[in-house]
């Protein structure tokens, strides 16, 4: 089940966060992305939080900050269902552009975005921090249908 997150999920939500993510952001920096112009959606299963997506929407362009779904969760198709709810919110609020940055090692979610239709545009070489050194982000774009693209 989607629905907006809500502070009852909050904790969990992060949870997931600094578990999934290679280089997690604060609380403060979280919790601050759970507030306009922000949006946030949950993903519930067997009653927790196993997944969630958080977008920021500037004007007509959307930007998918985060996607994360529990470990025990993964490769069952539920990123898929998070990405395609995250694309009918960006329709819904009228985005044009729906832009994201990937680490390029992430072939799985770099797969996942190429096939919900999102296109290559630029590298930026040495973005993320990891422990042997840097790694670089991908980043991609949807022109969404039916709209027009810059």
């Amino acid at each position: 089940m989607l629905l907006p997150l809500t502070s009852e999920y909050l904790e969990q939500a992060y949870h997931v966060h600094q578990t999934e993510q290679p280089s997690p952001w604060s609380k403060a920096v979280f919790n601050d992305c759970l507030t306009h112009p922000y949006f946030a959606y949950q993903l519930i299963l067997d009653g927790q939080l196993q997944g969630y997506y958080i977008g920021l929407q500037v004007l007509d362009e959307i930007t998918l900050m985060d996607i994360a779904i529990n470990s025990q969760y993964q490769g069952q198709g539920w990123g898929k269902t998070l990405l395609a709810d995250f694309i009918d919110q960006c329709r819904h609020r009228k985005g044009v552009e729906v832009w994201l940055e990937v680490r390029e090692s992430n072939v799985p979610a770099i797969g996942l975005y190429s096939a919900a239709g999102f296109a290559l545009i630029d590298k930026r070489k040495a973005y993320y921090e990891i422990e042997s050194g840097t790694e670089s982000a991908l980043i991609m774009k949807l022109a969404l249908k039916g709209r027009r693209s810059k």
